[in-house]
């Protein structure tokens, strides 16, 4: 890959760090409060993420997908700057949920963005693995984020952890400011946010991306609320010390990490996989269910990463390649709005089920859910080359400007400057 796109790799996993490190430090600061307090300022900040991130697609597909990343960074290191004044002098519980609302509507309008940046880097044939490399080290980052966090909580409370943020987030700046992808983005100037997002919806339907869409719904829906919500109840039903409950979770990020690590080195997995990836997560998922051993509860998980892991490394590359030109981030705002709404309506239906039937039943239920995910067919592979679209577009371009056609839609082609090596 070019030098480029790894420095901003590089740079994106340290500002996925300082966001780890303030959503731990805003829900230990919230928690001090209660209980409730520290729900009501986590949801305040999960919120956006679901009913904003539409937006955030058409946003960025209307006016550029590196700007759109450099203005909700440089909005954050505004909010940082002011809530690091506010926290110096002891932070408020209303402080705290202004910068959860405030990191929250800019995460949603710049994820979807932040999905399609590789893209411009990256031809069909580098495709997966670029999209691996920038998820092992989202990943990494995610991991040692509340750890870290924590940490730095001892050393110096709220504002030592505020300072960290804000450094990481003008660091991505600069390098958003200096790395400019060597792929053209095409600007969807003329139609409306509104019309830019229906017109993304129909874009899925009709290439053939619906189905993973639903996919990723039954994915999230299944295996997220056993991360968070089924192996603390599980830990507590069947005696596992708090350590151990911890341990177990970690290990669904050990069956993802190496996956992914496997595919950034030699690629993304055959056709089949995407079926037994499924399969490997129920399977882990239904061991969890029935066993109360915490040893064999990290097995559980182990699988439910490794299968996760074979299925989102093969369908996500897919996704991106059958994105038509132009809505990059808008397709990636429909994969985040799936994932959003699955967590959001799968995690209370889950502690009903669980409440109801218990919660062996509920995992066997998820089990089942994820298998499902597996019959759902995925988009084709795009069949002509990168060479031969990169040769047509170019065609198609010189024939609308001489003249041999009818005009074309309203839309501008904005080249980027020639990559720096």
């Amino acid at each position: 890959m070019r030098r480029g796109f790894r420095v901003w790799s590089l740079a994106a996993a340290a500002s996925t760090l300082g966001d780890s490190i303030t959503y731990f430090a805003v829900g230990w600061s919230a928690a001090a409060y209660s209980p409730g307090a520290a729900s009501l300022v986590l949801t305040v900040q999960s919120v956006p993420l679901c009913v904003l991130v539409l937006l955030g697609g058409a946003v960025a597909d209307r006016w550029g997908i590196r700007r759109t990343m450099m203005a909700c960074d440089a909005a954050m290191v505004l909010v940082l700057l002011a809530f690091l004044a506010h926290a110096l002098h002891g932070p408020s519980l209303l402080g705290l949920g202004v910068l959860a609302a405030a990191s929250g509507t800019a995460a949603a309008l710049r994820r979807p963005a932040d999905g399609a940046f590789p893209r411009l880097f990256a031809t069909d044939a580098e495709l997966a693995r670029a999209l691996a490399s920038v998820s092992l080290l989202l990943q990494a980052a995610r991991t040692g984020g509340p750890a870290l966090g924590g940490l730095l909580l001892g050393w110096g409370g709220l504002p030592l952890t505020t300072a960290v943020d804000l450094l990481t987030y003008v660091l991505v700046l600069v390098v958003l400011l200096r790395v400019r992808p060597p792929r053209a983005e095409v600007l969807r100037s003329s139609e409306t946010l509104l019309r830019g997002t229906v017109s993304a919806l129909r874009a899925a339907r009709r290439t053939g991306v619906a189905p993973l869409l639903v996919a990723v719904t039954l994915l999230g829906a299944a295996v997220l609320p056993v991360v968070t919500l089924a192996v603390p109840l599980a830990g507590r039903d069947r005696g596992w010390s708090a350590p151990a409950a911890g341990a177990v979770v970690g290990c669904w990020t050990v069956g993802t990490f190496v996956v992914t690590a496997l595919v950034a080195r030699y690629g993304a997995v055959g056709a089949r996989a995407r079926t037994v990836g499924p399969g490997v997560g129920a399977l882990g998922i239904a061991l969890l269910a029935v066993t109360r051993s915490a040893a064999l509860g990290a097995l559980a998980l182990v699988l439910l990463g490794v299968g996760t892991a074979v299925w989102t490394t093969t369908a996500m590359p897919l996704l991106v390649r059958a994105t038509p030109e132009g809505m990059l981030a808008r397709f990636q705002a429909l994969l985040g709005f799936a994932q959003n709404l699955a967590v959001l309506v799968a995690l209370p239906a889950l502690g009903l089920l669980a409440a109801a039937a218990g919660l062996r039943t509920s995992l066997l239920v998820l089990a089942a859910l994820l298998a499902a995910a597996a019959a759902l067919p995925l988009p084709a592979a795009p069949a002509t080359s990168e060479a031969t679209s990169e040769a047509t577009s170019e065609a198609t371009s010189e024939a609308w400007s001489s003249g041999g056609g009818p005009q074309p839609p309203e839309r501008e082609r904005v080249r980027a400057r020639p990559q720096r090596r």
